[in-house]
Protein backbone atom coordinates (compact mmCIF):
# COMPACT_ATOMS: atom_id res chain seq x y z
CA UNK A 1 0.00 0.00 0.00
CA UNK A 2 1.25 3.83 -0.98
CA UNK A 3 0.34 6.74 0.81
CA UNK A 4 0.29 8.83 -2.54
CA UNK A 5 -2.33 6.73 -4.51
CA UNK A 6 -4.80 7.86 -1.60
CA UNK A 7 -6.76 11.53 -1.82
CA UNK A 8 -4.98 13.98 -1.08
CA UNK A 9 -6.84 16.01 1.56
CA UNK A 10 -5.12 16.20 4.87
CA UNK A 11 -7.78 14.18 7.02
CA UNK A 12 -7.74 11.40 4.62
CA UNK A 13 -3.71 11.23 4.41
CA UNK A 14 -3.90 10.80 8.36
CA UNK A 15 -6.42 7.80 8.49
CA UNK A 16 -5.04 5.99 5.73
CA UNK A 17 -0.73 6.84 7.00
CA UNK A 18 -2.07 5.57 10.70
CA UNK A 19 -2.90 2.17 9.01
CA UNK A 20 0.47 2.29 6.56
CA UNK A 21 2.54 3.21 9.07
CA UNK A 22 2.01 -0.07 11.73
CA UNK A 23 2.08 -2.39 8.68
CA UNK A 24 5.09 -0.87 7.13
CA UNK A 25 6.99 -1.73 10.66
CA UNK A 26 5.95 -4.94 10.10
CA UNK A 27 6.44 -6.13 7.16
CA UNK A 28 9.55 -4.90 6.94
CA UNK A 29 10.34 -6.37 10.42
CA UNK A 30 9.12 -9.63 9.00
CA UNK A 31 7.09 -10.20 11.80
CA UNK A 32 9.65 -11.11 14.26
CA UNK A 33 11.16 -9.55 17.40
CA UNK A 34 9.82 -7.00 19.35
CA UNK A 35 7.47 -6.51 16.56
CA UNK A 36 5.53 -9.80 17.31
CA UNK A 37 5.68 -8.96 21.19
CA UNK A 38 3.85 -5.32 20.37
CA UNK A 39 1.42 -7.62 18.43
CA UNK A 40 0.16 -9.24 21.40
CA UNK A 41 -0.26 -6.48 23.54
CA UNK A 42 -4.08 -6.32 24.06
CA UNK A 43 -4.16 -2.31 23.19
CA UNK A 44 -1.99 -2.86 19.89
CA UNK A 45 -4.68 -6.21 18.79
CA UNK A 46 -8.12 -3.90 19.45
CA UNK A 47 -6.40 -0.89 17.61
CA UNK A 48 -5.61 -3.06 14.68
CA UNK A 49 -8.84 -4.47 14.65
CA UNK A 50 -10.72 -1.36 14.76
CA UNK A 51 -8.28 0.32 11.92
CA UNK A 52 -9.09 -2.39 9.57
CA UNK A 53 -12.42 -3.21 10.43
CA UNK A 54 -13.03 0.54 9.59
CA UNK A 55 -10.85 1.18 6.89
CA UNK A 56 -9.51 -2.44 5.62
CA UNK A 57 -9.68 -4.99 2.41
CA UNK A 58 -9.80 -2.57 -0.11
CA UNK A 59 -8.07 0.36 1.27
CA UNK A 60 -4.98 -1.06 2.68
CA UNK A 61 -5.34 -3.37 5.82
CA UNK A 62 -3.15 -3.86 8.84
CA UNK A 63 -1.55 -7.12 8.95
CA UNK A 64 -5.03 -8.62 7.49
CA UNK A 65 -5.52 -11.61 9.46
CA UNK A 66 -6.78 -15.24 9.23
CA UNK A 67 -9.96 -16.21 11.14
CA UNK A 68 -8.58 -17.81 14.06
CA UNK A 69 -9.47 -19.85 17.18
CA UNK A 70 -8.34 -18.21 20.13
CA UNK A 71 -7.45 -18.64 23.62
CA UNK A 72 -6.52 -16.18 26.35
CA UNK A 73 -5.78 -13.70 23.20
CA UNK A 74 -3.36 -16.34 21.84
CA UNK A 75 -4.31 -17.66 18.23
CA UNK A 76 -5.02 -21.83 18.38
CA UNK A 77 -3.83 -23.57 15.53
CA UNK A 78 -6.86 -25.79 14.26
CA UNK A 79 -4.97 -29.25 14.17
CA UNK A 80 -5.74 -32.14 16.87
CA UNK A 81 -2.25 -31.14 18.90
CA UNK A 82 -2.68 -27.87 19.64
CA UNK A 83 -6.64 -28.02 20.08
CA UNK A 84 -6.02 -30.85 22.89
CA UNK A 85 -3.60 -28.69 24.86
CA UNK A 86 -5.70 -25.88 24.19
CA UNK A 87 -8.95 -27.68 25.65
CA UNK A 88 -7.95 -30.52 27.99
CA UNK A 89 -11.75 -30.46 28.83
CA UNK A 90 -13.05 -30.80 25.72
CA UNK A 91 -17.09 -31.50 25.64
CA UNK A 92 -18.93 -32.43 22.39
CA UNK A 93 -21.57 -29.77 22.69
CA UNK A 94 -19.11 -26.93 21.41
CA UNK A 95 -20.26 -23.11 21.43
CA UNK A 96 -18.37 -20.66 19.13
CA UNK A 97 -19.01 -16.97 19.87
CA UNK A 98 -18.29 -14.75 16.57
CA UNK A 99 -17.66 -11.28 17.25
CA UNK A 100 -18.93 -8.12 15.31
CA UNK A 101 -17.58 -4.57 13.47
CA UNK A 102 -14.15 -3.39 14.58
CA UNK A 103 -13.91 -5.77 17.79
CA UNK A 104 -11.42 -8.53 18.84
CA UNK A 105 -13.06 -11.74 20.88
CA UNK A 106 -11.58 -9.21 23.92
CA UNK A 107 -15.28 -7.89 23.16
CA UNK A 108 -16.93 -10.82 25.28
CA UNK A 109 -14.59 -10.77 28.61
CA UNK A 110 -15.20 -7.75 30.92
CA UNK A 111 -15.10 -6.42 34.42
CA UNK A 112 -17.60 -6.36 36.63
CA UNK A 113 -19.86 -3.86 37.24
CA UNK A 114 -22.79 -4.74 39.27
CA UNK A 115 -24.64 -1.18 38.83
CA UNK A 116 -24.92 -2.78 34.82
CA UNK A 117 -25.72 -6.21 36.02
CA UNK A 118 -22.18 -7.51 34.74
CA UNK A 119 -20.88 -10.39 36.71
CA UNK A 120 -17.19 -9.76 35.16
CA UNK A 121 -17.47 -13.68 33.81
CA UNK A 122 -17.69 -13.76 29.71
CA UNK A 123 -20.35 -15.76 28.67
CA UNK A 124 -18.41 -18.67 27.01
CA UNK A 125 -17.31 -19.57 30.72
CA UNK A 126 -20.91 -19.11 32.28
CA UNK A 127 -22.08 -21.54 29.47
CA UNK A 128 -19.57 -24.08 29.80
CA UNK A 129 -20.62 -24.40 33.27
CA UNK A 130 -24.58 -24.13 32.77
CA UNK A 131 -24.63 -26.22 29.50
CA UNK A 132 -21.37 -28.37 29.96
CA UNK A 133 -20.18 -27.04 26.71
CA UNK A 134 -16.42 -25.68 25.41
CA UNK A 135 -16.38 -22.32 24.50
CA UNK A 136 -14.72 -21.45 21.30
CA UNK A 137 -13.77 -17.53 20.81
CA UNK A 138 -13.02 -16.34 17.25
CA UNK A 139 -11.02 -13.11 15.97
CA UNK A 140 -11.76 -12.29 12.15
CA UNK A 141 -10.93 -9.35 9.94
CA UNK A 142 -14.54 -7.42 10.04
CA UNK A 143 -13.32 -5.13 7.29
CA UNK A 144 -13.86 -8.02 4.96
CA UNK A 145 -16.90 -8.47 3.36
CA UNK A 146 -19.55 -10.90 5.34
CA UNK A 147 -20.12 -13.63 2.47
CA UNK A 148 -15.90 -13.75 2.62
CA UNK A 149 -16.04 -14.09 6.41
CA UNK A 150 -18.97 -15.88 6.16
CA UNK A 151 -16.59 -18.41 3.90
CA UNK A 152 -13.37 -18.70 6.03
CA UNK A 153 -16.02 -19.58 9.26
CA UNK A 154 -17.08 -22.52 6.86
CA UNK A 155 -13.78 -23.97 6.43
CA UNK A 156 -12.83 -23.30 9.99
CA UNK A 157 -15.56 -25.06 11.14
CA UNK A 158 -14.86 -27.99 8.89
CA UNK A 159 -11.36 -27.98 10.34
CA UNK A 160 -12.35 -26.98 14.00
CA UNK A 161 -14.41 -30.60 13.62
CA UNK A 162 -12.32 -32.85 12.27
CA UNK A 163 -9.56 -32.02 14.64
CA UNK A 164 -11.49 -31.37 17.71
CA UNK A 165 -10.10 -34.02 20.72
CA UNK A 166 -14.01 -35.62 21.47
CA UNK A 167 -16.35 -36.30 18.84
CA UNK A 168 -18.46 -32.88 18.32
CA UNK A 169 -22.59 -33.89 19.07
CA UNK A 170 -23.75 -30.45 19.11
CA UNK A 171 -22.76 -27.06 17.79
CA UNK A 172 -23.87 -23.73 18.73
CA UNK A 173 -23.59 -20.10 17.37
CA UNK A 174 -23.69 -16.88 19.13
CA UNK A 175 -23.02 -14.17 16.80
CA UNK A 176 -23.26 -10.33 18.74
CA UNK A 177 -23.58 -7.72 15.63
CA UNK A 178 -22.21 -8.58 12.12
CA UNK A 179 -21.20 -11.61 14.13
CA UNK A 180 -24.91 -13.10 13.19
CA UNK A 181 -24.96 -12.04 9.72
CA UNK A 182 -21.38 -14.12 9.40
CA UNK A 183 -22.86 -16.77 11.45
CA UNK A 184 -25.78 -17.21 8.99
CA UNK A 185 -23.36 -16.67 5.83
CA UNK A 186 -20.93 -19.78 6.82
CA UNK A 187 -23.96 -21.84 8.19
CA UNK A 188 -25.74 -20.98 4.60
CA UNK A 189 -22.74 -21.44 2.52
CA UNK A 190 -21.94 -24.85 4.71
CA UNK A 191 -25.53 -26.25 3.66
CA UNK A 192 -25.22 -25.64 -0.05
CA UNK A 193 -21.69 -26.93 -0.20
CA UNK A 194 -23.14 -30.16 1.99
CA UNK A 195 -20.41 -29.57 4.47
CA UNK A 196 -20.64 -31.95 7.10
CA UNK A 197 -20.37 -29.31 10.90
CA UNK A 198 -23.90 -27.68 9.12
CA UNK A 199 -25.80 -30.70 10.43
CA UNK A 200 -24.27 -30.22 13.86
CA UNK A 201 -25.03 -27.29 14.45
CA UNK A 202 -28.80 -27.23 16.27
CA UNK A 203 -28.78 -22.80 16.97
CA UNK A 204 -27.76 -19.80 16.21
CA UNK A 205 -28.07 -17.06 18.46
CA UNK A 206 -27.98 -13.36 16.95
CA UNK A 207 -27.20 -10.33 19.64
CA UNK A 208 -28.01 -6.78 18.36
CA UNK A 209 -27.56 -8.36 14.55
CA UNK A 210 -28.78 -5.53 11.92
CA UNK A 211 -30.79 -8.48 9.81
CA UNK A 212 -32.57 -5.60 7.73
CA UNK A 213 -29.24 -3.53 7.92
CA UNK A 214 -28.13 -1.10 9.84
CA UNK A 215 -29.18 2.39 9.54
CA UNK A 216 -25.98 4.28 10.58
CA UNK A 217 -24.59 2.97 7.38
CA UNK A 218 -27.10 3.80 5.09
CA UNK A 219 -27.19 7.44 6.30
CA UNK A 220 -23.24 7.69 5.46
CA UNK A 221 -24.37 6.87 2.20
CA UNK A 222 -27.02 9.09 1.61
CA UNK A 223 -24.48 12.09 3.40
CA UNK A 224 -21.51 10.99 0.59
CA UNK A 225 -24.27 11.49 -1.85
CA UNK A 226 -25.33 15.06 -0.45
CA UNK A 227 -21.98 15.99 0.03
CA UNK A 228 -20.76 14.77 -3.28
CA UNK A 229 -23.09 17.59 -4.75
CA UNK A 230 -20.51 20.54 -3.32
CA UNK A 231 -16.94 21.44 -4.35
CA UNK A 232 -15.94 22.02 -0.55
CA UNK A 233 -17.20 19.12 1.31
CA UNK A 234 -15.98 16.51 -1.89
CA UNK A 235 -13.11 15.67 0.77
CA UNK A 236 -15.85 14.13 3.21
CA UNK A 237 -16.97 12.16 0.08
CA UNK A 238 -13.77 11.01 -0.38
CA UNK A 239 -13.09 10.06 3.05
CA UNK A 240 -16.65 8.35 3.58
CA UNK A 241 -15.54 6.38 0.22
CA UNK A 242 -12.57 4.60 2.69
CA UNK A 243 -15.24 2.50 5.03
CA UNK A 244 -14.97 -0.85 5.06
CA UNK A 245 -16.64 -3.58 2.45
CA UNK A 246 -17.70 -5.07 5.94
CA UNK A 247 -18.96 -1.70 7.22
CA UNK A 248 -20.97 -1.40 3.50
CA UNK A 249 -22.50 -4.60 4.40
CA UNK A 250 -24.35 -3.62 7.05
CA UNK A 251 -26.00 -1.23 5.03
CA UNK A 252 -27.98 -4.54 3.38
CA UNK A 253 -27.78 -7.02 6.55
CA UNK A 254 -28.21 -10.37 5.83
CA UNK A 255 -27.19 -11.83 2.74
CA UNK A 256 -28.38 -15.49 2.84
CA UNK A 257 -31.61 -15.86 4.31
CA UNK A 258 -32.03 -19.99 3.87
CA UNK A 259 -30.99 -21.71 6.82
CA UNK A 260 -31.45 -25.56 7.52
CA UNK A 261 -34.56 -26.57 8.94
CA UNK A 262 -33.25 -27.89 11.86
CA UNK A 263 -31.33 -25.09 13.03
CA UNK A 264 -33.62 -22.93 15.66
CA UNK A 265 -32.52 -19.05 15.94
CA UNK A 266 -33.20 -16.85 18.54
CA UNK A 267 -32.78 -12.86 18.17
CA UNK A 268 -32.31 -10.53 20.84
CA UNK A 269 -32.80 -6.95 20.64
CA UNK A 270 -32.25 -4.50 22.97
CA UNK A 271 -33.06 -0.28 23.33
CA UNK A 272 -31.91 2.76 25.52
CA UNK A 273 -35.31 3.40 25.93
CA UNK A 274 -37.32 0.84 28.81
CA UNK A 275 -40.59 1.32 27.20
CA UNK A 276 -40.92 -1.69 24.17
CA UNK A 277 -42.38 0.13 21.28
CA UNK A 278 -41.77 3.95 22.08
CA UNK A 279 -40.39 6.46 19.28
CA UNK A 280 -37.10 6.49 21.38
CA UNK A 281 -36.39 3.26 20.87
CA UNK A 282 -37.65 2.77 17.19
CA UNK A 283 -35.77 5.79 16.20
CA UNK A 284 -32.09 5.11 18.01
CA UNK A 285 -32.68 1.96 19.03
CA UNK A 286 -29.51 0.52 20.88
CA UNK A 287 -27.60 3.30 19.04
CA UNK A 288 -25.52 1.54 16.67
CA UNK A 289 -29.07 -1.15 15.31
CA UNK A 290 -32.62 -0.51 15.22
CA UNK A 291 -35.26 -3.38 17.19
CA UNK A 292 -37.12 -3.77 13.95
CA UNK A 293 -33.72 -4.88 12.25
CA UNK A 294 -32.44 -6.77 15.51
CA UNK A 295 -35.85 -8.39 15.89
CA UNK A 296 -36.21 -8.97 11.93
CA UNK A 297 -39.95 -10.62 12.27
CA UNK A 298 -39.57 -11.76 8.15
CA UNK A 299 -37.73 -14.91 9.42
CA UNK A 300 -38.73 -18.07 11.64
CA UNK A 301 -36.83 -16.90 14.69
CA UNK A 302 -37.72 -16.84 18.66
CA UNK A 303 -37.69 -13.17 19.42
CA UNK A 304 -36.61 -11.51 22.51
CA UNK A 305 -36.24 -7.49 23.80
CA UNK A 306 -34.78 -5.67 26.55
CA UNK A 307 -34.81 -1.88 27.66
CA UNK A 308 -32.54 0.18 28.80
CA UNK A 309 -29.36 -1.28 27.33
CA UNK A 310 -26.70 -0.42 24.77
CA UNK A 311 -25.85 -2.32 22.03
CA UNK A 312 -22.55 -3.49 23.98
CA UNK A 313 -24.65 -4.49 26.92
CA UNK A 314 -25.76 -7.97 24.84
CA UNK A 315 -22.34 -9.00 24.93
CA UNK A 316 -22.34 -8.47 29.19
CA UNK A 317 -26.00 -8.15 30.77
CA UNK A 318 -27.22 -10.87 33.06
CA UNK A 319 -30.37 -10.50 31.71
CA UNK A 320 -29.61 -11.35 27.99
CA UNK A 321 -27.23 -14.11 29.11
CA UNK A 322 -29.73 -15.50 31.81
CA UNK A 323 -32.41 -15.05 29.07
CA UNK A 324 -30.26 -16.76 25.88
CA UNK A 325 -29.52 -19.66 28.62
CA UNK A 326 -33.33 -20.51 29.06
CA UNK A 327 -33.65 -20.58 25.36
CA UNK A 328 -30.99 -22.73 25.01
CA UNK A 329 -32.17 -25.28 27.59
CA UNK A 330 -35.61 -25.25 26.25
Amino acid sequence: MTVTDKPGHPLVRAVVLSGAVVETVVRAAGGRGPVTALLDVPAVQRAVSIVNGMFGDGHGDVLPPAMSVRVDQRRVEVEPTALAAAYPAAAGRVVVLVHGLVETERSWFHRADPERAHTGTDFGSRLADDLSSSPVYLRYHTGRRVVDNGRELSDLLTDLVDAWPVPVTDLVLVGHSMGGLVSRSALHQATERGLPWAALVTRLVCLGTPHAGAPLERAVVHAGTLFGRFATTAPLVRLLALRSDGIKDLARGTLHSTLPAGVRQYFVAVTLSRSEGSLLGRLFGDLMVLPASAGDRTQQADLQWFGGMHHFDLQRHDLVYDAMLAWLRT
